[in-house]
């Protein structure tokens, strides 16, 4: 009786390792995956953390869904934790560089599947004031994104 519940155990961890290393599969630790944001074609990049738990997302710019434009930018990201399925959602803010005024955000999310990931990000535009937000609210979109591993 008692080698047939050690090796129950014995096979129950097994089955949770290798539940776990597929799991885990699916994030290339360490990797830097390059792809193009649908709309506009902007260059998105991920990095992911050399133990593939977390993924640092950097877009330059947030897609822009009317005309017109602004000054430079410069994006604040941190990185963003990768579920043991490989999914992910965070955000960006961008501020002006000259004020620090935050004036735009991206929201990301996604799925790495071994070398690919695909997802979605949405632009978020007129963060300085209400007003400013109602005005620009058709510059605000929705899109996906591919990448792959470098």
């Amino acid at each position: 009786m008692r080698s047939k519940l050690s090796r129950a155990i014995l096979i129950a961890g097994l089955a949770l390792l290798v539940l776990t290393a597929v799991a885990l599969a699916g994030v290339k630790k360490g990797a830097t995956y390059a792809g193009t944001i649908a709309h506009g074609n902007e260059p998105i990049s991920l990095k992911v953390s050399a133990n593939g738990k977390s993924v640092k997302v950097s877009v330059a710019n947030a897609p822009l869904y009317c005309q017109g434009g602004g000054g430079p930018t410069q994006q604040l990201t941190k990185s963003t934790t990768i579920a043991k399925n490989g999914s992910f959602k965070g955000s960006i803010t961008y501020e002006i560089t000259a004020t620090h005024q935050k004036v735009t955000k991206l929201y990301f999310s996604g799925k790495f599947s071994g070398k690919n990931v695909k997802g979605s990000v949405r632009s978020e535009f007129g963060l300085l004031s209400p007003e400013a937000h109602k005005s620009l609210l058709q510059c605000n979109g929705s899109t996906s994104y591919s990448a792959k591993a470098k």
